[in-house]
């Protein structure tokens, strides 16, 4: 079975993001956890191997993750809240809460002790039972809903790793993977190994242990589901201190490669339209000017030598970074990353580019409508502080 997750268009609303851009640091992801808007699914192994005590455990885990301030169920006039479910497995897997039962966080403190009060008398424990009601689940109730934009997560706790062929989980959660379901584990038992096995499983970096105490557990798993609810619109590349790693951390900031030839005026207004808050990128260091520079590179209709706008132009007698309609511009800072001899006389030549010369990739001054060439944009990813109303959507 496919999990077929929406390719959707976005009208944004920035709710409370004190973030200013004049600090001259990138926008980070919202960490406001009573703003989580998710649909999660716990998926409990509840075989012998948790033990009555470790149920309990994961019954408690779960209230506290979720009972910080976080909007359990559905509301019509707060879009930002968290639908949970829940499900058991062993030898087979057991629905025990679908993802509109909870309305309320008491709902879960009652719903999930109860729930997890017993283990089932064997010692099967197979997780792909478990992950493919999850994802049943998932399809049946998040897609072609008014939700169908809302991030999806399944929380797994397992004290095994067992299964092969068709009871082998990993095919099941790559294909969740695949889809956009971030998978959180949890090892219980031989935690090691578990861990070990289970980091397969789970989403690059949201592979845990409950032999880490369990103040420290809850804040991975919450760091994990703010991570999870900081995301971008189809085709942008969420900015992270790493293009090559996946698991590294995030930014919340949006890039688009832009492979339209255009003149830098012209970059700048496409990039104003393509998104809320959307404007011509910012390189406020080295690293941010690495990683746009490797998406380029990974991008069909760029080639060498490289030639792209950026947002970087003279104004009112100083270096600024254009900033969406009716904000503040940015006054440059270090690093400056000019190539050598730039940049030259500004009053003929007020916009930046970035240029391939040889090994190195800087920026030059250019006439706005002179030089006719790629472009880059940026825009907020959608997180707890900027909610995304989808406008429209349709499968893949």
């Amino acid at each position: 079975m496919k999990l077929c997750l929406p390719i959707l268009l976005f009208s944004v609303s920035v709710y409370a993001d004190s973030y200013s851009p004049l600090s001259y640091v990138d926008r980070p992801c919202g960490t406001d956890l009573s703003n989580l808007w998710l649909d999660v699914i716990a998926v409990v192994d509840n075989s012998r191997g948790m033990t009555v005590a470790g149920l309990n455990e994961v019954a408690a885990n779960i209230a506290s993750v979720f009972g910080s301030g976080t909007r359990i169920g559905l509301n019509a006039s707060e879009p930002r809240t968290t639908r949970l479910g829940l499900v058991t497995y062993n030898s087979v897997a057991t629905q025990k809460a679908d993802l509109n039962q909870y309305q309320s966080i008491g709902d879960v403190f009652h719903g999930i002790f109860d729930a997890l009060s017993n283990i089932v008398d064997t010692n099967e424990s197979y997780l792909a039972t478990g992950l493919e009601l999850a994802e049943r689940m998932l399809i049946d109730q998040s897609v072609n809903s008014t939700r169908a934009h809302y991030q999806k997560v399944v929380i797994v706790y397992a004290s095994e790793y067992d299964g092969n062929g068709e009871l082998d989980p990993l095919p099941i959660a790559e294909r969740l993977k695949l889809s956009g379901v971030k998978i959180i584990t949890v090892a219980y038992g031989n935690a090691y190994g578990l861990t070990k096995s289970f980091s397969n499983i789970a989403s690059p970096g949201f592979a845990f242990s409950n032999s880490d105490n369990q103040g420290k557990l809850i804040g991975q798993i919450q760091g994990s589901l703010l991570q999870a609810n900081c995301f971008c619109p189809s085709d942008w590349i969420q900015y992270r201190t790493s293009y090559s790693d996946p698991a590294a951390y995030r930014y919340g900031v949006c890039i688009l490669p832009v492979t339209t030839p255009q003149v830098w005026r012209a970059a700048k207004m496409s990039c104003s339209h393509r998104w809320n808050n959307s404007n011509l990128a910012t390189e406020f260091n080295q690293p941010k000017h690495d990683f746009i520079l490797s998406a380029v590179r990974n991008t069909q209709g760029f080639s060498p030598p490289y030639q792209y706008h950026i947002g970087l132009n003279y104004a009112s007698g100083s270096w600024v970074w254009t900033q969406p309609s009716g904000r503040q511009q940015v006054p440059l800072r270090q690093p400056l990353m000019w190539l050598s001899d730039y940049p030259q006389l500004a009053s003929d030549k007020s916009v930046v580019m970035n240029q391939q010369n040889g090994h190195e990739t800087g920026w030059i001054n250019i006439a706005s409508m002179n030089v006719v060439a790629n472009s880059v944009c940026e825009t907020y990813s959608c997180d707890t502080d900027n909610y995304c109303d989808a406008q429209y959507f349709k499968n893949q």
